[in-house]
């Protein structure tokens, strides 16, 4: 059996069949196994001598742990922990993927860090990629193993979040809140991190970036890497630690916030946010703040995964886009369905990836909307791809990053 603590968690599960109708995966394939209640038969199947079966990779390695089979189960079944918890055990005996292993050192390495390694992406990237003309990202100029000329990745800035903060001047009469930028937007996308720490400000809150933090561990839970997770998280937990009095930590990536949600051994008091919901608290000094101005793009708004399903947070992210875009704002048909990332799943098994994909760039272009936001940089990197698969108008952006650029626009 998957370790004896997922034994009575197995047990809950009545194959009804619940999952069957909210799995992305099972949507595109119709297979018994790629639906939750066919992974875990397969799973409990399995006992401590066992060698893995017939089928055990594939079904337990195509899911994105996208949580739509938890949230819709009746019996409350922990069906992506269990999931997880099978990774490792395949992890234990077939190795870690090469790729994966290499990028989880990179994320632990502090002499030659993930920072370190794309900076000198930076330099390099101009002869192996080439900008897309209406839409932010990249796609590939030479042929590459794995990719094709329809992959997007975000452009490697020159400077990192980092190197901002290094210039950036505190102000001492603010109130000091942790703030967790999650590792896509320090490296990747870190003018959506200056714009959290903007925001910030203009409320009175002084957002503290220790240099310290490192990978919330999602990516390492999900790849079945206990080891790498544990040790990210201990390396977290003892900043948090050092930082004890400051009570609310704040995070504008779904992932990570659904990462740090479920942290044992918080410090005392100690709080994690989405950027929503720390807003959402004050929302009526922002509502003074914002005033009568609005964002005058029609905008609609994808649900991630980790924030909807994961943490529950659905209300939150649409008062502040309304905020922003007043009846400007429209929702799409499914908003809660997974656009297909799932951090390297849309890598690893990108044909399927863009079927999923695909339902949700039709949802979004049926809307009118020039501008798709979402709270997680990954679903933003998968809609873009989307938009350049089906030659969309529309662009992506953070809601933070749009409330920035109307409270810079207004000036209040």
């Amino acid at each position: 059996m998957i370790t004896s603590p997922w034994q009575q968690e197995l047990k809950k599960c009545v194959k009804c069949g619940a999952c069957m109708a909210v799995c992305p995966i099972y949507r595109q394939t119709g297979r018994e196994e790629m639906v939750a209640r066919g992974k875990l038969n397969l799973i409990e199947r399995l006992d401590d001598n066992n060698e893995l079966p017939p089928g055990w990779v594939e079904a337990v390695d195509y899911c994105l742990l996208c949580c739509s089979c938890e949230e819709n189960c009746p019996k409350g079944v922990k069906i992506t922990e269990i999931i997880a918890n099978a990774r490792h055990r395949q992890t234990e005996q077939l190795g870690l993927n090469p790729i994966k292993k290499s990028a989880f050192t990179l994320l632990k390495n502090r002499f030659f860090s993930l920072p370190k390694f794309l900076k000198i992406g930076f330099w390099i990237q101009w002869l192996l990629w080439r900008r897309l003309p209406r839409h932010s990202g990249l796609v590939r100029r030479l042929p590459l193993p794995g990719l094709d000329d329809k992959t997007v990745i975000p452009a490697l800035p020159r400077q990192h979040l980092d190197d901002f903060l290094k210039k950036r001047q505190a102000a001492p009469d603010l109130k000091p809140v942790l703030y967790f930028p999650g590792c896509a937007t320090r490296y990747l996308y870190p003018q959506m991190g200056l714009d959290l720490l903007y925001v910030l400000e203009r409320l009175g809150f002084q957002g503290v970036v220790p240099k310290e933090l490192n990978c919330c561990g999602m990516v390492t839970w999900g790849a079945g890497d206990q080891k790498s997770n544990k040790e990210l998280k201990q390396r977290n937990l003892e900043i948090f630690r050092k930082h004890s009095d400051i009570k609310e930590i704040v995070t504008g990536c779904a992932s990570c916030g659904h990462a740090l949600k479920e942290y044992e051994d918080l410090p005392e008091g100690c709080e994690i946010l989405d950027i929503s919901e720390f807003l959402f608290r004050h929302r009526e000094k922002l509502e003074e703040m914002v005033g009568t101005d609005r964002l005058e793009k029609k905008i609609t708004y994808h649900d991630p995964c980790h924030l909807r399903k994961g943490q529950g947070i659905t209300s939150q992210p649409r008062w502040l886009l309304k905020l922003i875009a007043g009846e400007n704002f429209v929702e799409m048909r499914h908003p809660e369905r997974c656009c297909g990332a799932g951090g390297t799943f849309g890598i690893s098994h990108k044909e399927i990836s863009r079927k999923i994909l695909a339902e949700k760039t039709h949802d979004t272009d049926a809307t009118g909307a020039e501008i798709v936001t979402s709270g997680c940089p990954g679903c933003l990197l998968q809609l873009t791809e989307g938009a350049l698969l089906t030659d969309s108008k529309w662009q992506t952006k953070h809601p933070i990053s749009l409330l920035a650029d109307l409270l810079r626009k207004g000036k209040r």
